[in-house]
């Protein structure tokens, strides 16, 4: 009996188990829909990005519930989103359609007339009205703000943008403790029109007052205030600021730096600067590997101190090799004066094998640079010696002590992906045979890149290089002031450095060169451009033996997070051949 009922027990357990496995295997299906938006084009993509029940139809936790909920808010939701469009007389219906095998949920939205904004007034208060000539300056600016959006339609975004430009205004010069009290958009839902007041008190106006310099461990406090020419007493400038900071942080011996004031409430109303850095290690060590189709694979270590001498000098070393050049550097460069110079010292080696030109340059010297704004100027007085063979074993050891200036101006939209703009580089150098010099010569070199946006996002490129060396004795100047062609930057199609002087069975340098692009770049992907291009140039002994050759070509560049990279395959048309190019960056 005992047995009977143990084996009743385990048959109804099993049931039980084969019952829930069955009830698993049958899983209800997901609550689905979809959406019949019925609305004009100027607002549904609005709705369909912000509204929350298109979210809601891809939820796999959906319900007839929460679908009900949304349905219900819908008009509210609508009518919130609408206005900040300028619609305010909204009307929304919404209805779930149901049958067998769909539920459809149709929303009909009737957006109405669009709010056109007819006035924009600013009331000033504060210490500012003691300065009439300040006040007018800023309320002609508001005027002329205000005139731009008169007749426009109301958008939250364009009342957003008004309140924050008025305001900054007022920030920017003299009265930092600007602030704004009181910021209305009076909308009348009956004529559709909408009215801007915004109030802003001026607060007192302030001076700078001392600076103080605070997180520095290793270096001397004169490498930042060499940099401050904000004195005590001067008016408050916003600007002033953001170029003290933005000039600290671009020292390479900050990780971070923030430049602020303290505004005291109470007089006398004097700001005093207070300068926070955060130093970056002393020591750093980094590599690179990489290919070019320049000078093919490359590898490089480089090590830099930013304290030699505990004077924040920078001693920077490097060693770079690659298929055709070896290179090793190493230099010291001082802080930046108070007159905006920098000063550097170098000693350089470079082994280069090119075209059958072999070559082997020693480089040491001085030079100084200065940024003021995009433009850059550039001066060195450098010795140079090299040993240099051609491939029938024809050897010369040119010297020279040479004077060079250069001078970049960058203008663009973007560093790193630029539509709009210029770069611009100019240089002239030249040595004398009464001063170390085997010969005496003379350098000019200009090159030039042009960017202009065509339609909404084609780039067309513009780049034209012109140089030339002056010398009687070519054979005496020193590779770097000659010139060669082809590769990347250069003329695409043609090996790199390969466009020159024939001699020895190798290609050497000339004294002439003139090349030329033209390309266009045409968006085919996010973050890629398609582009063609025709390059057109060569470098010679001479013009009279100058004979230009050209490349085509298509490639693409991808605009990274480091900068635009490219990719291209350029036909040589006097060559006749095939080349792949890859570049990455800029020019200069």
């Amino acid at each position: 009996m005992k047995i009977q009922s143990l084996f009743s027990a385990f048959c109804l357990a099993t049931v039980a188990v084969h019952s829930t496995a069955q009830a698993a295997t049958e899983v209800e299906a997901p609550f689905t829909f979809r959406i019949d938006l019925r609305a004009p084009s100027a607002v549904s993509s609005l709705l369909e990005r912000h509204l929350e029940i298109f979210a809601l139809r891809n939820n796999p936790r959906n319900s007839p519930e929460q679908l009900n909920h949304a349905i219900e808010n819908l008009p509210v939701s609508v009518a919130n989103l609408l206005e900040t469009e300028g619609y305010f007389n909204s009307k929304t219906q919404a209805r779930l359609e149901q049958s067998t095998d769909r539920n459809l949920v149709v929303i009909e939205v009737e957006p109405g007339p669009v709010a056109i904004i007819k006035e924009a007034q600013l009331h000033v208060a504060g210490a500012i009205h003691d300065n009439p000539d300040r006040l007018a300056v800023l309320e002609q600016r508001f005027n002329n703000r205000a005139d731009e959006l008169i007749g426009e339609p109301f958008t939250q975004r364009s009342w957003d943008e008004l309140k924050r430009r008025s305001l900054a205004s007022f920030l920017a010069r003299d009265y930092p403790a600007s602030k704004m009290t009181d910021s209305r958009a009076e909308i009348d839902p009956e004529i559709n029109t909408a009215n801007f007041r915004i109030d802003i008190d001026s607060g007192p106006l302030f001076v700078f007052g001392a600076t103080e310099v605070r997180g520095l461990n290793h270096f001397p406090e004169s490498l930042v205030r060499d940099r401050v020419q904000i004195n005590p007493g001067e008016a408050y400038r916003r600007n002033d600021l953001i170029d003290l900071q933005t000039e600290l942080q671009n020292m390479p011996h900050f990780s971070s730096v923030l430049v602020d004031v303290d505004l005291p409430e109470s007089e006398p109303f004097i700001a005093p600067i207070h300068i926070n850095v955060q130093e970056a290690p002393l020591n750093r060590i980094t590599s690179n590997i990489g290919f070019n189709t320049n000078v093919g694979a490359q590898i490089g270590v480089a090590y830099r101190h930013l304290n030699l001498l505990d004077r924040a000098w920078i001693f920077n070393s490097s060693f770079q090799l690659t298929q055709k050049e070896q290179s090793v550097s190493t230099g010291v460069t001082l802080p930046r004066g108070t007159d905006g110079w920098e000063h550097s010292a170098n000693l350089d080696y470079l082994r280069s094998d090119i075209q059958g030109f072999l070559s082997e340059t020693y480089r040491t010297g001085l030079s100084r640079n200065k940024i003021e704004g995009d433009i850059e100027r550039f001066m060195s007085v450098q010795y140079v010696t090299e040993s240099r063979e051609l491939n029938d074993g024809t050897t010369s050891n040119p010297k020279s002590l040479t004077a060079n200036f250069r001078w970049i101006q960058r203008k663009l939209d973007s560093k790193k992906d630029p539509k709009n703009g210029y770069l611009a580089l100019a240089e002239i150098g030249g040595a004398s045979e009464y001063l170390l010099s085997d010969v005496s010569f003379v350098r000019m070199y200009g090159n030039g890149i042009l960017y202009n946006k065509i339609g909404k996002e084609g780039v067309l490129l513009l780049r034209l290089e012109v140089g030339e060396t002056f010398s009687q004795d070519v054979f005496g100047v020193p590779s770097d002031a000659l010139f060669r062609a082809g590769g990347v930057g250069s003329v695409r199609g043609y090996a790199y450095q390969s466009l020159g002087v024939p001699a020895g069975g190798s290609t050497a340098p000339g004294q002439v060169l003139a090349t030329s692009t033209i390309e266009y770049q045409h968006p085919i992907a996010p973050d890629w451009r398609g582009a063609v291009f025709f390059d057109y140039g060569d470098a010679a002994l001479d013009w009279q033996s100058f004979d230009a050759v050209g490349g085509v070509g298509i490639g693409a560049r991808w605009q990274s997070p480091v900068g635009q990279i490219g990719a291209d395959l350029a036909y040589g048309l006097e060559s006749k051949k095939v080349r792949f190019e890859f570049a990455m960056g800029l020019a200069f």
